[in-house]
């Protein structure tokens, strides 16, 4: 468990596949100075692309956030689960998850407590493992429980309620396996920056490494 926390609260937020997912979520937050909240927020890290004035961070270990208060001294951050949040029906903009649902277990309940404290028309951005890449190792972790399918996800969601907007990969078949070649990382950097229209191939567009699914709470 310990390692767990360190890979979590010290290493989270760098390299080409945190890039990459990062900038899905620019995309698909809402153009809204309202308030955002993160579950699962671990060191921080999407509190420098976000603002840390405007983004509370929810996360399960009061270890952890200690690290993260280091960094962030001036952000809400809340011990908490992500099951059952501390806040009030309606209060944000956008709930962010960055691989937290697969550790969860009842996500099913999960996403009717982010569609409770979400505003109408709310954003609901999600990354996860994906269960169809071709290296599940990289996944490997004692405390998953549950890697999901696109179909999986996108079900999910859509019985808590919420529509779904964008559903796609990001990092093709092979991402990981470029480390191993020369020079690989520079191909790791092109397809982090291209990793969006990449992902609109037909063929490719369930391969990828990182399963994003991006979704809305109706308007009432």
């Amino acid at each position: 468990m310990v390692e767990t926390a360190e890979r979590h609260f010290l290493h989270r937020g760098y390299g080409v596949e945190f890039d990459m997912e990062a900038a899905w979520i620019r995309r698909h937050l809402p153009h809204s100075s309202g308030p955002l909240l993160e579950v699962g927020c671990g060191i921080g890290a999407l509190f420098d692309l976000l603002g840390s004035t405007l983004t509370v961070g929810v996360d399960g270990s009061a270890a952890g956030l200690r690290e993260t208060r280091k960094r962030h001294p001036s952000a809400a951050l809340v011990c908490g689960d992500a099951a059952e949040l501390p806040f009030a029906d309606g209060h944000f903009d956008a709930v962010m998850l960055q691989h937290v649902i697969e550790h969860l277990q009842d996500a099913q309940a999960a996403c009717e407590e982010w569609f409770r404290v979400l505003k109408s028309g709310g954003r609901l951005l999600l990354l996860t493992p994906n269960r169809l890449f071709s290296d599940p190792s990289v996944f490997e972790d004692d405390t998953h429980v549950r890697i999901l399918r696109h179909d999986e996800l996108a079900a999910m969601v859509e019985e808590a309620g919420f529509e779904v907007l964008d559903l796609r990969t990001l990092g093709l078949p092979w991402f990981r396996r470029y480390q191993r070649w020369l020079a690989g990382w520079r191909l790791r950097r092109w397809v982090t920056h291209y990793a969006r229209s990449l992902s609109q191939i037909s063929r490719l567009r369930w391969k990828g490494q990182t399963l994003c699914c991006a979704a809305r709470r109706p308007m009432l």
